[in-house]
């Protein structure tokens, strides 16, 4: 009996058991695994689920479903699974995968190598303000580029900012501890840190800038305001032994004029910068400048301009323009400048043939212009070899001396870039010479270029 009703029920149960495996069979058992979390809807950052609004907006969030996966196979779970059943890790949505992570970060340190290497470049090139953007490039890509912060810290100490200059250098050793120049590195920092100390203790025994300079200004009048009239005649420009845009040697003549026997210096250019702010007056300033110029130096408040007596630096060519006009003069053409370096026997460096390390500054840090007596040329030009850079008048162009004019050449009549003559206290001995050319961007902002002026003579 008990049997009869036994198989009576499993009759019974064998449909509805058909009935649950069919329907069973209908929904995939490889459906993947989605979890809840919430969602920013203005800047579409991810949440956990209890979170209600936005850290970064206030922006309250909404639910999402993000499918998840196993960290280490990669795999999809099956829906409401929160760990992989292969290898027991917690599953991920897929943005959060160290496989992309590790992709992403080695494209920032590929980005950041890129704009190391192009900081480098610059750097050689002695455009010492473009490589520091090159290299806050490289920084904000990776943060934690060893050779990079010890590029940036030497290159600061380099352009007197001390203060970032120390930041990097520590953090250089932070990464690594195990460098070989870590001892040298310290012993740096410590001596920037005392040099900050005293340059803060000067400053604090002193008033202010503007007192310094109006002081320096009227011992300046007497000291650096003096030129030297080049007589009129012919002399040797260029050489047949040096670059292209050197090339050919050949005789130029000059009518005479006057050029300064010192490069400009921060007190001066302090006098010019007080009265256009005080007056608004550009009615000399060169007619192409940028607009709403108001020719400060890139960097004025740096530590570097309280030195009344060092070359004023970081102007550009309408800068320069702009003080030579108010000062009644103009800046020097490109041949006057050679000829006043050079003198009338062709000499490689001023002062003579013979290179001499003791004759200019090439120390890379500033001087005071006119430091070095034995520098000068033969008609007594001060710094013009070492020391800053200086702007010419004439746009430059590389084949200019193959047809220029052989009396009063004034450089091409358009151009991009303008000529540079002299060297700078950051160049190597061949940059030096006399004859050696080089050019910039007229809107160029650069620690080591300055200028001297120069003014017709009225001829008789």
């Amino acid at each position: 009996m008990k049997r009869h009703h036994l198989i009576n029920l499993l009759f019974i149960l064998m449909p509805t058991f058909t009935i649950v495996c069919i329907a069973g069979a209908s929904t995939p058992a490889s459906k993947a695994s989605t979890g809840m979390t919430k969602k920013c809807p203005a800047c579409n950052k991810l949440y956990t689920e209890e979170t209600k609004f936005c850290g970064e907006d206030g922006t309250k969030l909404v639910g999402v479903m993000i499918k998840l996966i196993c960290p280490e196979c990669k795999k999809e779970g099956a829906a409401g699974e929160k760990y992989c059943k292969e290898h027991g890790k917690k599953l991920i949505p897929p943005s959060e995968s160290p496989e992309k992570e590790s992709e992403s970060l080695k494209q920032k340190i590929e980005l950041a190598k890129r704009y190391y290497k192009e900081g480098c470049v610059q750097c050689d090139a002695e455009s010492y303000d473009l490589a520091i953007k090159s290299y806050k490039k490289a920084e904000e890509a990776y943060p934690d580029f060893a050779s990079l912060h010890h590029n940036m810290g030497w290159l600061y100490s380099k352009l007197g900012d001390a203060d970032n200059a120390i930041k990097h250098l520590q953090k250089y050793i932070v990464l690594s501890p195990d460098a070989s120049d870590v001892t040298e590195v310290q012993s740096y920092i410590v001596i920037m840190k005392q040099a900050q100390e005293k340059r803060k203790n000067i400053m604090d025994s002193l008033k202010n800038r503007d007192e310094i300079m109006k002081k320096a200004i009227i011992e300046q009048k007497k000291k650096f305001s003096k030129s030297v009239i080049i007589p009129a005649g012919e002399f040797i420009m260029g050489t047949d032994e040096a670059r292209e845009d050197e090339y050919p040697e050949h005789r130029v003549y000059l009518d005479a004029y006057e050029i300064d026997c010192y490069e400009v210096t921060n007190a001066q250019y302090w006098g010019f910068l007080d009265y256009i702010k005080r007056t608004n007056d550009h009615n000399k300033c060169f007619k192409g400048e940028p607009s709403n110029k108001d020719h400060t130096p890139k960097f004025w408040d740096n530590d570097y301009y309280n030195v009344p007596d060092y070359p004023v630096v970081r102007i550009d060519w309408h800068d320069a323009y702009a003080y030579a006009a108010w000062a009644g003069k103009r800046l020097p053409t490109e041949a006057e400048w050679e000829k006043a370096a050079r003198g009338m026997d062709g000499r490689k460096f001023p002062w003579g043939n013979e290179w001499d390390p003791m004759r200019c500054n090439l120390s890379g840090e500033p001087n005071p212009v006119g430091s070095v007596e034995i520098s000068k040329s033969v008609y007594g030009c001060y710094d013009m070899a070492g020391s800053v850079y200086e702007w010419c008048a004439d746009w430059y162009l590389d084949t200019y001396y193959a047809g220029s004019p052989s009396k009063n050449p004034k450089g091409p009549e358009n151009g991009v870039r303008r000529v540079i003559r002299g060297g700078s206290r950051f160049s190597k001995p061949f940059q030096v010479r006399t004859n050696t050319r080089k050019s910039e961007q007229p809107e160029l902002f650069n620690l080591s270029i300055g200028f001297r002026c120069a003014k017709d003579v009225k001829q008789k």
